[in-house]
């Protein structure tokens, strides 16, 4: 199958060290004074297979702990996968279980949530995803503020001058869009496009180093285009009582994967956490 998160993938190997953290980072939060040492890459392997898994989470100074999502596509949900994420992380990182029980307040590292989107969609530079607008009740007792950022390549957006790194990787996926754009195979506008930045000192020691591994984490035939055009058939069913079941089957599916990851438990087990109805039952295992 085609792997359609294949940028996050390659987002996650660039920003795998601490020196384009940093920068990352200082950008984010360009009141700050960041450099690579303050920088412990906390980022967990496998929470979730393939394409679901966590794609950067750090400690700043033993201060703050930020976690930091890459998507190329909009997504009202990630709150909730980042307060998953943030707990997993904080239980391997600093809890110490015992303490917990103890008299003694156990202090944490403050948490940070960032999405950095790439794609059409999103036409303001910044935005916030709060948790609470997913809840079915209003005054609930926890909250989760996710700090989205437009990375789409555009000359003069903020971020991407305060930082070269995400300038680079946003520049790259652009060409390679661009080069499809202009009649080339996936293939061909991945090969032009390394040897341009390479040339011309984009992401040059990265893409040099891992050519082949590039070369495979995009050429899995993903075409945006036609998810797109995909999304909007989906959409255009929504009306119908067949596809809002079929939807509703859909995004629970996604829910017993998810918990199923999370927890290690069995498809039966994360309908019954999830209360997932009887008659919907069927259709969500059929669609794992």
């Amino acid at each position: 199958m085609a792997n359609r998160q294949y940028k996050d993938t390659v987002f996650r190997a660039f920003f795998n060290h601490k020196r384009e953290i940093a920068e990352l980072y200082q950008a984010i939060r360009p009141e700050d004074d960041v450099c690579a040492d303050d920088i412990t890459i906390t980022t967990l392997d496998d929470v979730f297979l393939d394409q679901q898994k966590n794609d950067l989470s750090f400690l700043w100074r033993d201060q703050s702990v930020v976690l930091v999502e890459h998507q190329s596509s909009i997504n009202p949900n990630m709150p909730y996968r980042l307060l998953i994420y943030s707990a997993l992380v904080m239980l391997a990182s600093f809890a110490d279980s015992k303490a917990l029980y103890g008299t003694k307040l156990v202090k944490i590292p403050a948490p940070h949530f960032y999405v950095l989107y790439i794609g059409d969609d999103m036409e303001k530079d910044e935005d916030t995803l709060k948790l609470s607008a997913a809840f079915k009740e209003t005054g609930a007792d926890l909250e989760l503020v996710c700090h989205v950022f437009n990375i789409t390549y555009k000359e003069h957006r903020n971020i991407l001058e305060r930082c070269r790194p995400l300038h680079d990787y946003s520049f790259f996926v652009h060409r390679i869009g661009e080069d499809k754009k202009g009649g080339m195979t996936l293939d061909e506008a991945i090969r032009e496009t390394i040897a341009y930045c390479i040339a011309h000192g984009i992401m040059k020691e990265f893409l040099e180093e891992h050519r082949e591994e590039v070369l495979k984490m995009f050429a899995l035939k993903w075409d945006a285009e036609e998810e797109k055009k995909v999304l909007r058939e989906e959409g255009r069913e929504e009306g119908r009582e067949e596809g809002v079941e079929e939807g509703k089957a859909q995004g629970k599916a996604e829910s017993v994967r998810s918990l199923m990851e999370t927890l290690h438990c069995t498809k039966e087990k994360a309908m019954e956490l999830l209360k997932i109805p009887a008659d919907l039952q069927p259709k969500v295992l059929a669609l794992l």
